[in-house]
């Protein structure tokens, strides 16, 4: 029997015909839960927010005299935010189902496409550095008019495409240059730079776009998400480490270019540079290493969220019925939701969010490992650490197990477009799952009968002939 034979007996190959009811099931639970959570943990601020908006607008109009003696009643809406967010959630949620149930997979997978995407990327983010939305000292944001947007967010999503494309077309190639005669393949560093050196150098163009934004939160995220599509991609160890070194020396050669640079234009070092762009970042890393030293102001964020996950107990208050999210806990229904969820819902609700997510990777890893191709499987576990990864990340921060960093909790922090970009990335894991296989024991095992007595058939015909020929 041949190699492909007996993998064959072994796996029975079948093309499901639908996506993955489990990952399609706990996703939108999460998103559901999700929605429940942000509109208890907004309507306070969404109250504030539109009776200031709605009063703003009045006064501008002339129809509020702030001089009256007579005081006018504004109506507020305190559910503005939430349904906002509910109308992104939705256009996400349709968006990917639609990706998953009527897309074919092999349809992204033509060789234009990572490229289109990471051009498209890659301006977003140059864009977002020359012309984008300014806010607390960070450039983040772009506006199209009709909605806007992190280009950062798009980043996660969109390398994991790239990356699982670049990486599994050069396992095909890597495969085409072993068959040839040793004298005609190519040398370990040609190979060590196409599969390492090269796409670890694009990415690491978006991460310092989006570290000098600054967006280090973002930065890391893309980074650690860069990392595990690399250690996924079957990349042989001697071709992983020669570009490593390559990577190394690039990086070296690139930063003592920038810091020469830098200090002969501006007159100042790098190290300048760094501290006054980060200093926010070396602020709440130091608050996280000695709160006691401090100020108020530092501390209240992370004490006022331990505060909120501590006074939940078991149980928690009762839904609603948070009360550090009324203009104690700023971000609460962003950044900081879990301790909302925490003290509202207890330590159980608190373990559900956790064990969704759990469950959200485990059926993630599920469809990866019956992708079909290896470019679905490396997009359907980089979204999924993706998600998961951010997700933790958040939690850790909220529990003080980190510094505090700006990462929302995926499909239940605020914020319609980042929600809609982790949509999309679910959606890639739908459409990778309803291209991927399974294995039916059954089937595997009339087929291994089947091998067997072939193989039995054709030894007994190959002995015939023998002994037919000596006599």
């Amino acid at each position: 029997m041949t190699a492909a034979d007996k993998k064959m007996t072994l796996r029975v190959q079948a093309s499901h015909r639908h996506m993955s009811l489990a990952f399609l099931i706990v996703w939108l639970v999460l998103v559901g839960f999700g929605l429940l959570m942000m509109f208890s943990a907004s309507y306070g601020i969404s109250f504030v927010q539109s009776s200031a908006e709605i009063r703003s607008q009045l006064t501008e109009s002339g129809a509020l005299d702030a001089n009256s003696p007579v005081r006018a009643v504004l109506a507020a809406d305190a559910s503005a935010l939430a349904r906002k967010q509910a109308a992104y959630t939705l256009l996400g949620t349709i968006a990917a189902v639609t990706l998953g149930a009527v897309i074919p997979f092999r349809q992204l997978t033509r060789p234009v496409f990572p490229w289109l995407v990471y051009t498209l990327l890659l301006g977003s983010l140059i864009y977002c550095r020359l012309f984008g939305l300014s806010l607390n000292g960070a450039r983040r944001w772009v506006s199209l008019g009709f909605v806007t947007f992190q280009p950062s967010e798009l980043a996660k999503v969109g390398g994991v495409f790239f990356l699982a494309s670049y990486l599994s077309r050069r396992r095909r190639l890597r495969a085409r240059d072993k068959a040839r005669p040793e004298g005609q393949r190519k040398s370990l560093a040609s190979q060590a730079f196409k599969d390492v050196t090269w796409p670890a150098m694009l990415m690491m163009v978006l991460v310092v776009l989006i570290l000098i934004q600054p967006h280090l939160s973002g930065a890391v995220i893309l980074t650690l998400i860069t990392v595990t599509v690399f250690l996924l991609a079957d990349i042989p160890w001697k071709s992983m480490a020669a570009g490593l070194v390559q990577l190394l020396v690039i990086v070296l050669v690139a930063a003592l270019l920038f810091s020469a640079g830098y200090q002969m234009l501006t007159k100042k070092s790098a190290t300048d540079f760094i501290g006054d762009r980060f200093a926010h970042v070396f602020r709440r890393v130091g608050t996280f290493q000695d709160r006691d030293t401090a100020s108020d102001d530092d501390r209240m964020q992370i004490e006022q969220a331990e505060l909120a996950l501590g006074s939940g107990g078991l149980t928690g208050k009762g839904l609603g019925k948070s009360v550090q999210k009324l203009n104690w806990l700023s971000e609460a229904h962003n950044d900081f939701i879990l301790p909302v969820i925490g003290e509202e819902l207890g330590f159980i609700g608190v373990s559900a969010v956790i064990l969704l997510f759990l469950a959200f990777l485990a059926a993630g890893i599920m469809v990866a490992r019956r992708a079909s191709t290896h470019m679905g499987m490396l997009i359907a576990a980089g979204n999924t650490i993706l998600i998961v990864l951010q997700a933790f990340l958040n939690m850790a921060v909220a529990a003080s197990l980190i510094p505090t960093t700006g990462i929302s909790l995926p499909f239940f922090s605020y914020g319609g477009t980042a929600n809609i970009f982790f949509a999309l990335a679910a959606g890639m894991v739908l459409c990778v799952s309803k291209s991927g296989v399974a294995t039916d024991p059954e089937i595997a095992r009339i087929v291994d009968r089947g091998q067997r007595k072939k193989a039995r058939g054709k030894k007994t015909v190959e002995e015939d002939d023998s002994m037919r020929y000596a006599v």
